[in-house]
């Protein structure tokens, strides 16, 4: 069932957050809003309350972790529900009943699909055919009871298949959208998994939303191992196997170790870690990073010791920078290449597992270690490049306090003052490469600020949606977001900016707005409105800026494709077009 937007507003409207919340965290009322300690991290046991709730806007905001939202989303992270029953359950609170779309989007068959599929593998496994993939876990040393726990199955290559058992029961289409089937030249459908060992993935509820199948034996033109693909149930970048299983044993665990494959889940689990999680057939992502950290703070990285294991390890790395708070402890354990979590623990067991993890790398180590070892340290032009690799990694960390001992340490490794160079004060080019004066760049962090700014100014006072300032930036396409906020402010100038959190699909750009949510500076409406010209002046400029420092790197002929293209539609989008604008489109188009 989807829900009506409108709905949605009325909703949000109509229930106090307060109540919401404080059904579940101890609230107290501090002023005109409510502190409590943060319930998504440092297991409640903060010194200093960091999570605020503002019943006026209907959000809540965390000054430590950043969570931030409306009800809906504070019953989806603590609750651990899907949107739909999180709405669901708001409704029934303040008595509304939830209205239906005239063209559901149901999960019912999927998920029902996916958990008969489970039920006829587990069988599959049980009988004769199994026999191969009985052998192998016991093999690898895993029982009964564990391959009972994580649902483990078996698909036969041979008749019956899979989709001859669930084709008179299903639903063609549905059977299709499974990801269980491939289809062949002829138009007719065959099964995905053959003679594989099966691990179903449950998402956090504990529902079978896809697969991870492995060949008993090699085969030729044959993956070893095979997943489902992405599905109506499946998105590969949110879920993580074994967090469900991990959660059964404790729903808060002090600690997760996170590995690469399946077998390293089992593995770790069958000799006493019982509290390891794997990226699910897909690189590790910050949507399943952000995920972890709802439930601990505690990671350890453990990937293969191979070269591609090293890799996935520094991918964490980059994917963890703008999520880390003074609370996150992320540990890297690095095997011996060779070694990978499920034989290291079957040879040597738990006590030295546990081991590895008390010497492990912590994340701030492991980042400075490669940092260093990008260039040579003893010379001016090994230390330039340093600090240039280490630029766009420290520019993602979003905590300040964070951000700033990196700045410090980076900037004393390099020997120059790395935040100036960060916030494009100094700018550093490669020897041999004479440069003209530089073109004054507006840094990144400035154009956050301005953005920051705006909302706010929108929020408290949304009848300067109208303001004709938003033309300056009107056909800059980085900022259409903007005016998307815009728009919605012009059209419901009296709705509540928790409907509009809601609305906004992009991370960023939501959590941005959700720190405007929470800001405590109040302004008078001269004073906003002063504001807001100052941020849009200080965004339309830095267009002007690229299109500079885009025009320099043309004469240079250091241009990339891409920036040639981006170069023309700067020019393009002007109202009145310079002669010298005219030459250099020309330019541009002919080369």
């Amino acid at each position: 069932m989807s829900i009506p937007s409108s709905f949605i507003d009325r909703l949000l409207s109509t229930v106090s957050i307060v109540d919401i919340i404080n059904r579940r965290v101890q609230l107290e009322r501090s002023g005109g809003r409510y502190k409590a300690k943060c319930p998504f991290h440092g297991d409640g046991n903060e010194k200093t309350p960091s999570f605020v709730v503002y019943e006026e806007t209907g959000s809540y905001h965390c000054f430590a972790c950043k969570a931030s939202g409306n009800a809906i989303n504070f019953l989806r992270e603590y609750d651990g529900i899907d949107f739909m029953e999180s709405v669901e359950l708001l409704a029934a609170s303040v008595g509304m009943e939830v209205p239906k779309q005239e063209k559901p989007v149901d999960l019912t068959d999927a998920i029902s699909i996916n958990t008969k599929a489970t039920e006829i593998f587990k069988d599959q496994l049980k009988g004769p055919q199994g026999k191969n993939a009985v052998d192998y876990l016991k093999a690898r040393g895993i029982s009964g009871e564990t391959a009972k726990f994580f649902e483990l199955g078996f698909s036969m290559e041979k008749n019956p298949s899979l989709h001859s058992i669930l084709s008179p029961q299903y639903n063609q289409n549905d059977l299709e959208d499974s990801g269980l089937f491939g289809t062949n030249d002829n138009g007719e459908m065959y099964d995905r998994f053959r003679d594989r060992l099966m691990f179903p993935i449950r998402n956090i509820k504990g529902e079978h939303i896809a697969f991870g199948g492995r060949l008993i034996a090699d085969k030729d033109n044959q993956a070893k191992y095979l997943n489902s693909p992405e599905t109506k149930t499946y998105k590969k970048k949110y879920e993580l196997y074994g967090l469900y299983e991990a959660r059964l044993i404790e729903k808060r665990p002090k600690s997760l170790f996170l590995v690469e494959g399946y077998m390293d889940v089992i593995g770790l689990h069958q000799y006493g870690i019982k509290n390891a999680i794997a990226s699910s057939g897909t690189a590790f992502t910050p949507e399943q990073l952000r995920k972890i950290l709802s439930y601990t703070n505690d990671i350890f990285v453990v990937f293969d010791g191979d070269e591609a294991g090293q890799k996935a390890s520094w991918r964490a790395v980059e994917n963890a920078l703008p999520l880390l708070r003074e609370d996150v402890r992320m540990s890297f354990i690095f095997l011996k290449p060779g070694d990978d979590p499920d034989s290291f623990i079957k040879n040597k067991g738990k006590d030295a597992f546990l081991k590895l993890a008390d010497e492990a790398i912590t994340f701030s180590e492991y980042f400075l270690d490669t940092i260093k070892k990008q260039d040579d340290l003893s010379s001016i032009e090994g230390r330039s490049r340093v600090a240039q690799f280490a630029v766009p990694l420290v520019d993602k960390i979003v905590n300040p306090t964070l951000r700033e001992a990196y700045i410090s340490e980076i900037g004393h490794i390099c020997d120059l003052d790395f935040g100036k160079l960060l916030n494009g004060v100094i700018n550093i080019v490669p020897e041999n490469v004479k440069q003209e004066e530089p073109a004054k760049k507006v840094p990144v962090s400035v154009i956050r600020k301005s953005v920051l700014g705006i909302f706010t100014v929108l929020i408290q006072y949304p009848k300067l949606a109208g303001e004709s300032f938003f033309n300056l930036i009107a056909k800059d396409s980085r900022f259409l977001f903007l005016h998307d906020v815009r728009n919605f402010y012009k059209d419901n100038p009296t709705a509540p900016p928790s409907i509009l959190f809601e609305q906004i699909e992009n991370e960023k750009i939501k959590n941005l707005f959700g720190e405007a949510l929470v800001s405590e500076i109040k302004l008078s409406e001269e004073n906003a409105k002063k504001m807001l010209n100052d941020c849009i002046d200080i965004i339309s400029k830095s267009e002007k800026d690229r299109q500079e420092t885009l025009k320099e790197k043309y004469n240079m002929q250091e241009i990339t494709s891409a920036e040639k293209r981006e170069l023309q539609q700067i020019i393009l989008k002007k109202d009145v077009m310079s002669e010298e604008d005219q030459i250099l489109l020309k330019n541009l188009s002919s080369k």
